[in-house]
């Protein structure tokens, strides 16, 4: 199987945050000398802080603070021992305490809420259940949840709050399956929504075998009686939804817990729930701390604290019901969200916001879609009405500053989190001398213009795109039917400052993955073939491989050219509704273009390498040879020179119709077999349409043996241009058993050929970089520059990612 690098998802995060880091609005560093949840120093300026989730601020309240210093003088630091072994009476009392705020239902708490779901999982969901995870469940949820793959559970990602797929995905494994378990937060920690707990009520009535376990972390302590939160007083836990919470936000302490709807899981997670026998107990200083907050929980002041919070929360609703911010969270809460759309847009606001004076959170990738970038808030006890009010002025103020700054306007960030558009009735135009001219086909594109800026550049010159713009037209198959749109930016003077072509066609999005992913997903797609499938809008297209954008960065022009590119692309994809928008095949090193489609919302991707021969000054193979170094000559002796006599070469340039089905064949052998790069196969007639071309030619590789007729083994479809020689693609014949290196020798025979008409570059494309490394090929680090609308089958595809790593780890 061909060997190609993949793209990292943690990498790929991680150049979207150090973006931020470096805009400096994440990993800032508070110089606080005294703590009074009010303000936040950093950089040496006092912020007020509308970043805390200590939303009733009790981490100041005087009880908690001296509760926890005299549990430091009584008790010391730690209790650093088992709860396997000994519970310590303070332990005992809070979970008593805990249980009283939860209708006297049996309570365990944990160090932290990850700890919490660590320690639970594995006990309640059993070896035939099934695990459904709502999108935007808390990470350390899904974290825990990946625990369970070495089990073999299936575990799928719904859509956010999507009760028809919930029940679809109930429908799908019910009678598989002993218990179904729907993972959800209550209070969403972005956009502050609420999970539907009454449909989901309804789904439990009907589906016996539906369980539900939720965090509520966002939604404890400034709601509901005694502040049991938000969805323990609508869910009426019963004897199939397990409750989680934290003591760490609204409650003002540290630590996790897990209320149960009965004795018998209380038991087995006491006894045997991972952190609790493996790791330490809650610190006395937070015990003591927790204890007084049971306490105020329990008493009449902790409705006056959350009266407290609703007249704040009611008072920044009012204002915002009368300004025209999007304001994309649910005001019933106290975490508010308003949208900007590209980070650029949020990495500007919020720079303005903290130097007006205030603190607040950017939501970014992989927490929200990369295009639904915002700043998300909170009302807290900690703020007085007059700082809410500055604030919201504050942002009134320098909204449409960021925006303008940015080259933005409302009606883009509208579009971008889908909410009705304002009319635009005045819309500035700016006076330019270049122009953008669109073409729907290359054959309303002068040739010699086409191809003084991409021949020899790879299988997309001007005749090569037009036979690939009739093999994927008017086919049966929707991902055989592609949509092409070609662009050229000139000046004035008809000078040609950027070109470029990109394609709409369905993409696999398990396209770079692993080649262990795709075989789980493709199994997926036997019964529904377009399971974790896009619609692309993509630089190039699925058939080509190169420099596809002409770009003269020396024109005075140029960045004009660049912006109006990227402005026309951002729209064709709403217009062409497509998910994915890729920019593919620069150079992984050009900070240039790093740069410049970050600040439109793309994140980067490794491509596979670009394997590209320099054949220029050669005029024999031997010469090739002799060039190589010396355990690469001794690698072409054992494997190529020593099998070639086996081997009858054809070169044609035309085919036999007969044939057709044969080489088609051969070719899905190999996209059977290689899933390295998993793309849809392409369509036979491609092959029809090759052969009918004075552009293209086959290399034929046969095994000499006694019998007729000879035996065909491998077929390789080779696009020739001035200068280049392009070897697209293969297939080979696995049903001949042979240890004649076939693919090392195909190889061999096209450079040979390459070098025999006297081509000056051969492309060798993507994968087995470590054979074609052995001829000579140089490896060239790619990138890819992806945005995409809707992030939930990346998600995905990371989850499966993740659960295989587990799993292969566990055996």
């Amino acid at each position: 199987m061909a060997k190609i690098s993949h793209p990292n998802f943690v990498d790929t995060i991680n150049d979207v945050l150090f973006e931020a880091k470096k805009r400096e609005v994440i990993l800032l560093e508070s110089k606080n000398r005294k703590w009074l949840g009010n303000f936040l120093t950093i950089n040496n300026k006092d912020l007020v802080n509308f970043g805390t989730c200590g939303y009733l601020g009790l981490e100041t309240h005087p009880k908690i603070i001296a509760k926890s210093i005299e549990y430091a003088q009584k008790f010391g630091t730690q209790f650093s021992i088992s709860r396997s072994y000994v519970i310590s009476q303070q332990n005992i009392l809070l979970e008593n305490l805990l249980s009283q705020i939860f209708n006297n239902k049996p309570v365990i708490v944990f160090t932290s809420t990850t700890l919490t779901h660590i320690g639970i999982l594995p006990i309640v969901v059993g070896h035939n259940d099934a695990i459904i995870l709502d999108q935007q469940s808390h990470i350390s949820i899904q974290n825990a949840a990946q625990l369970m793959a070495a089990r073999g559970l299936p575990i799928e990602i719904i859509r956010h709050s999507n009760m028809e797929m919930l029940e679809y995905k109930l429908k799908s494994c019910y009678d598989k399956c002993d218990k179904i378990w729907y993972m959800i937060d209550g209070v969403y920690s972005m956009y502050g929504d609420i999970a539907p707990i009454e449909e989901i009520n309804a789904l439990m009535l009907k589906y016996p075998k539906l369980h539900l376990y939720v965090d509520d972390a966002h939604g404890m302590s400034w709601y509901g009686k005694n502040g049991c939160g938000r969805i323990f007083e609508q869910c009426e836990l019963n004897e199939r939804t397990i409750y989680v919470s934290t003591l760490a936000k609204g409650f003002g302490t540290m630590g996790g817990l897990v209320v149960f709807p009965n004795d018998n899981w209380y038991k087995k997670v006491s006894m045997h729930g991972g952190p609790l026998a493996y790791s330490h107990p809650i610190p006395p200083p937070m015990m003591g701390a927790s204890i007084a907050s049971c306490e105020i929980h329990l008493s009449s002041e902790i409705y006056d604290l959350q009266k407290s919070l609703k007249d704040k929360l009611d008072f920044a609703k009012s204002i915002f019901e009368n300004s025209k911010l999007p304001l994309i969270s649910n005001p019933e809460t106290p975490i508010f969200f308003v949208g900007t759309g590209q980070p650029t847009v949020g990495y500007n606001l919020n720079n303005k916001i903290i130097k007006d004076g205030y603190y607040v959170n950017i939501g970014l990738f992989p927490a929200v879609p990369i295009k639904n970038t915002g700043l998300r808030f909170t009302i807290n006890n900690h703020l007085t009405k007059e700082e809410i009010k500055n604030f919201i002025d504050s942002l009134h103020y320098h909204y449409p500053k960021a925006l303008s700054e940015e080259g933005k306007t409302m009606n883009d960030v509208l579009r971008a989190f889908k909410l009705p558009l304002i009319g635009e009735t005045m819309q500035h135009i700016e006076q330019s001398s270049i122009h953008l001219t669109e073409y729907e086909s290359i054959n309303k594109i002068d040739k010699d213009l086409w191809n003084t800026y991409f021949l020899n550049k790879g299988n997309f010159d001007w005749d090569a795109l037009l036979l690939i713009e009739t093999a994927f037209k008017d086919n049966e198959k929707l991902e055989d039917n592609w949509k092409f749109y070609y662009i050229i930016i000139q000046d004035e003077k008809n000078e040609v400052i950027l070109a470029t072509f990109f394609t709409k066609a369905i993409f696999k999005d398990d396209m770079l993955s692993p080649a262990n992913i795709s075989m789980q997903i493709e199994a997926e797609r036997l019964v529904n073939p377009y399971y974790l499938c896009s619609q692309t809008l993509s630089m190039g297209c699925l058939f080509t491989e190169g420099e596809h954008l002409f770009y003269n960065k020396v024109h005075p022009q140029a960045e004009k050219a660049l912006k109006k590119m990227m402005d026309w692309v951002l729209a064709k994809q709403e217009q062409v509704n497509a998910n994915a928008l890729i920019m593919r095949d620069f150079e992984k090193t050009d900070s240039f273009f790093s740069g410049k489609f970050h600040e439109e919302s793309f994140f980067k991707i490794d491509m596979p390498n670009s394997n590209v021969l320099d054949i220029s000054g050669y005029n024999t193979i031997e010469d090739l040879i002799s060039n190589l170094s010396v355990k690469n000559k001794k690698n072409y002796k054992q494997e190529v020179q020593k099998h070639s006599l086996e081997f009858e070469v054809e070169f044609k340039k035309s085919i036999d119709s007969s044939k057709i089905d044969t080489y088609y064949n051969l070719y899905l052998n190999v996209t059977k077999r290689n899933q390295s790069l998993n793309i849809f196969p392409y369509p036979k007639k491609l092959i029809k349409l090759i052969s009918e071309s004075s552009s293209w030619e086959t290399i034929g590789l046969y095994i000499k043996t006694d019998s007729s007729p000879k035996q065909l083994i491998a077929i390789c479809f080779c696009h020739l241009s001035n200068t280049s020689y392009n070897p697209i693609f293969l297939g080979i014949n696995y049903t001949i058993e042979t240890d004649l290196k076939v693919y090392k020798q195909l190889l061999y025979q096209i450079a040979k050929r390459a070098i025999v008409l006297g081509k000056k570059t051969l492309h060798l494309g993507l994968s087995a970089d470590t054979d074609k490394k052995k001829i000579g090929a140089k490896q060239l680090a790619k990138s890819a520059y992806i945005s995409v609308k809707d992030n939930f089958n990346m998600e995905i595809l990371n989850n499966i990612f993740t659960l295989q790593i587990k799993t292969n780890n566990v055996r």
